[in-house]
């Protein structure tokens, strides 16, 4: 029985220094800054993310149209839920900033509701800042009807630069 408790205890050990470990310091240009209520940073008190951060996170696909596209198209990215995780996110809601100055704020109860994604990619391609990109906050609103309204297609930042959690 000692035996299985140590090496339970390793285990344990072992997955919280991994939870611990600091944010990766990005490599190429950032792309992407986290700030607020987090408590992982890498940068002055921001998480700071290139594209080769963003693309070694966990990806999730949503098919869907919204207020502005008609067809179905796909959608690709981490979601939005895992990015705030990732930085210890802790906090009741996010401010979505778009290059633009564009500025929602989304709670966060939606965000894990319907794991909206901070999508990178549309059908297959990778988004540029000249096209919603770098990163698009997508609803799966073909799945749920009741997203489609003037409140929730708001939230559908494009162009996303920032996300401050408050």
């Amino acid at each position: 029985m000692n035996k299985i408790m140590i090496t339970g205890l390793a285990a344990l050990g072992l997955t919280l220094s991994a939870w611990v470990m600091a944010l990766p310091t990005p490599s190429g240009e950032p792309i992407l800054w986290i700030s607020g209520a987090i408590s992982e940073t890498n940068s002055d008190s921001v998480a700071a993310f290139d594209e080769a951060m963003v693309s070694q996170l966990p990806q999730a696909t949503i098919n869907t149209n919204n207020h502005v596209v008609e067809s179905v198209l796909e959608y690709q990215g981490p979601t939005l839920e895992s990015v705030l995780e990732l930085v210890g996110a802790k906090g009741e809601s996010v401010k979505v900033v778009a290059w633009d100055d564009y500025v929602v704020s989304i709670p966060v109860a939606d965000i894990t509701k319907y794991q909206v994604l901070l999508a990178t990619h549309e059908a297959g391609e990778r988004m540029s800042i000249d096209d919603k990109g770098p990163f698009f906050v997508v609803f799966p609103f073909a799945d749920h009807p009741e997203l489609r309204n003037d409140y929730y297609y708001s939230l559908s930042v494009w162009q996303v630069k920032e996300i401050i959690v408050e």
